[in-house]
């Protein structure tokens, strides 16, 4: 959690429904780069568990036709471009915040067919079906209205899906649930609340989620959980102490299993697929990747065409709303 942003409010346009997001641009001195600095075994526990996914999964073997297009939402300054921007004909970086999507520039390894679209999570400016795969990581546990953003997922996404979530009942706190004799906060199928979650503070969204709450909303939303991964299971300070990363990395290996089937750890990944699988019609109507791109954009707010005005606009043809491309960053917010 990072205590130097904000929260503000934006609407859901289909439901004029007002709902609290992460404003990361609310502070430009804050760099989520640093983050990082110190976390070096849970990026590697996370990029371990993402290649494994990004690799070992049905897209490439079954719908090569239907395979071509990556969504990283919530992707920040693109920590994790490199893992699958050569996989797909392009990717999308989509971001809330337009200062981690400027950073990402600074990437020497950023691939051109790499697109940077700042948006909300609620209002995807992305046609019905349009993108075949994507990922939400690290970014669960920001979202205020889970069953909302994952109905959006739904809309945009026809194949594949990878979602990670902070883990509410992961076996730490388990034990000490038990040990405080406080039965309550071991119900693993309540839906989260103030109390009995990470909660919000200093007018933060900082959530962490039941897995059954999570798993119950994806399959309400067509999204059906085929494989499970436990992640950062030895973040604690004690084991860094002890084991250098690889150990670490090592032991996560070791007991992958055993930690996935008991959600053990802090971050639970689950690669999601679509159960009505719909046919991705975006990728045959042009062969420019960049016109591919542009073809799957929609207004978010009444999911009308959109016409290039100038190169430095984008007008919808439907309800007028006219939105920016600035520094090569498509803006929808």
């Amino acid at each position: 959690m990072n205590p130097m942003t904000n929260t503000r409010s934006i609407n859901k346009k289909s439901l004029n429904t007002k709902i609290r997001v992460q404003d990361y641009d609310s502070n430009l001195e804050y760099d989520y780069r640093k983050y990082w600095k110190d976390r070096e075994y849970e990026n590697q526990s996370e990029r371990n568990i993402l290649s494994k996914l990004l690799k070992d999964n049905n897209l490439f073997k079954s719908k090569p036709n239907n395979s071509r297009s990556f969504i990283d939402i919530g992707g920040g300054y693109g920590r994790l471009t490199d893992l699958y921007q050569n996989k797909y004909s392009y990717s999308i970086l989509f971001d809330y915040s337009f200062s981690n999507l400027k950073k990402a520039e600074g990437k020497n390894n950023l691939d051109s067919n790499v697109f940077k679209v700042c948006g909300d999570i609620y209002n995807m400016p992305f046609k019905d079906g349009s993108i075949s795969s994507g990922m939400l990581v690290r970014v669960l546990h920001h979202i205020e209205n889970p069953d909302l953003a994952i109905s959006e997922i739904s809309r945009v996404i026809s194949n594949s899906f990878i979602l990670e979530f902070a883990n509410k009942d992961h076996m730490l706190s388990r034990m000490r649930h038990f040990k405080d004799k406080d039965f309550r906060k071991q119900d693993i199928y309540s839906i989260p609340h103030k109390n009995d979650s990470q909660g919000f503070l200093n007018d933060q969204i900082f959530l962490n989620f039941s897995p059954s709450y999570i798993i119950k909303t994806l399959v309400k939303n067509h999204l059906i959980v085929k494989k499970v991964f436990s992640a950062s299971n030895f973040r604690q300070k004690y084991f860094k102490k002890l084991f250098n990363t690889n150990i670490l990395i090592s032991l996560d290996n070791k007991f992958g299993i055993i930690f996935s089937k008991t959600y053990f750890g802090p971050s639970i990944f689950l690669y999601l697929l679509k159960d009505d699988n719909l046919k991705n019609n975006f990728l045959d109507k042009a062969k420019d990747i960049k016109d591919i791109f542009k073809d799957s954009l929609c207004c978010p707010i009444c999911h009308g065409d959109l016409k290039n005005l100038y190169s430095k606009k984008l007008v919808c043809q439907k309800c007028g709303k006219s939105y920016d491309i600035k520094d090569g960053i498509y803006i929808f917010k």
